[in-house]
């Protein structure tokens, strides 16, 4: 983990993939224990962040990992 100058905030390495199952994206870093977390699309969910979960999701596939669909489908 590292601090920003003037310690304002902090950096950690993290890693993120998509859970196809469960339709979630998991967030985990080794830099905290017990850090691991999801988010998922739907805004009505407990874990839902609509926003987090569309730009975590391009990441992924702009970095070829697996990831949902570009967008929702309506079938």
């Amino acid at each position: 983990m590292r601090k920003s100058e003037p310690g304002n905030s902090i950096y950690l390495e993290i890693g993120v993939w998509y859970d196809e199952a469960k339709d979630s994206i998991h967030i985990a870093s080794n830099d905290v224990v017990d850090f691991h977390t999801t988010v998922r699309a739907d805004a009505k969910l407990k874990r839902g962040h609509p926003n987090l979960f569309r730009k975590l999701a391009k990441i992924l596939r702009d970095n070829g990992a697996p990831a949902p669909q570009d967008e929702p489908s309506d079938a």
